[in-house]
């Protein structure tokens, strides 16, 4: 049977913030830098050992953990001076470089310590990191906050939202309180507006409603659909990601798992 979750009558959805998609890409680098080091070895017809290209390339891996430190100090010694958002960045990304190249060299040396004889030099790991990937390393930990950065625009913070919203309903333009929309889908060419029993034809897409209604109440749950987060009064689960809600005029609304960014607080 579908799980079913009651939903109390007042309700404030919480921002959420997305997932970053950067471990994929550093496992990815990781596996075309070790696939890289077995092509060269067939094509210089030399030795290939995938245990010492895979530690080799760990160096890849350590951009997870330090990325994540760069945004976080970022945030903490974060100048509205924009003076100094220049310098404080290069700073950061020199500083954590570093450091990545130190502990990689370190962790290499302590591991081939364990499964090599004779064991690597520190030296030799450090310079050769040092000469190959700090730009690399330089380079990602500056721009990488920047493309990273989660915090919501100001517009949008600022923004005030009216409780009125105006909607042309064929020859009239009528004004109406956005507490009574309980729902609103398309219907192609035109929007469907659900005011308590009352279906009413809208020309604005759902985009346009989007930006008009308070996200914080109004959450686009499909690309077919918005739902007053008010009206919800039951969820239930298809078993597949997706959900089926509820309303109080008893109209039964399904929540993609592709928007689940969105409503995912209703299940919690």
């Amino acid at each position: 049977m579908g799980k079913t979750i009651n939903i109390p009558e007042k309700f404030k959805i919480p921002r959420i913030g997305r997932l970053p998609l950067y471990p994929l890409l550093v496992i990815l680098v990781f596996i075309l830098a070790v696939l890289q080091d077995y092509i060269y070895s067939r094509i210089q017809n030399t030795g290939f050992y995938l245990s010492e290209s895979s530690l080799y390339n760990t160096f890849w891996i350590y951009f997870i953990p330090f990325s994540i430190i760069a945004n976080r100090l970022l945030k903490v010694t974060n100048k509205k001076n924009t003076f100094f958002k220049l310098p404080l960045k290069i700073g950061i990304g020199l500083f954590l470089s570093i450091l990545h190249i130190v502990l990689f060299a370190s962790l290499f040396v302590l591991v081939s310590s364990l499964i090599y004889n004779p064991t690597h030099r520190f030296s030799a790991i450090y310079n050769s990191a040092l000469s190959n990937q700090f730009y690399i390393a330089l380079l990602w930990y500056i721009i990488f906050p920047a493309i990273h950065s989660t915090k919501p625009k100001s517009s949008n913070l600022n923004k005030v939202y009216s409780d009125k919203i105006k909607l042309k309903i064929g020859s009239k333009i009528i004004n109406t309180s956005t507490s009574m929309i309980q729902c609103i889908t398309t219907d192609k060419p035109y929007s469907v507006v659900y005011i308590n029993d009352k279906r009413l034809l809208e020309n604005k897409s759902l985009k346009e409603f989007e930006t008009e209604l308070d996200p914080s109440i109004f959450i686009r749950v499909h690309r077919s659909s918005i739902i007053n987060a008010t009206y919800v009064k039951e969820l239930k689960s298809r078993n597949n990601g997706d959900y089926d809600a509820t309303l109080q005029n008893d109209l039964i609304i399904r929540l993609s798992r592709h928007f689940r960014h969105n409503w995912k607080q209703l299940i919690q």
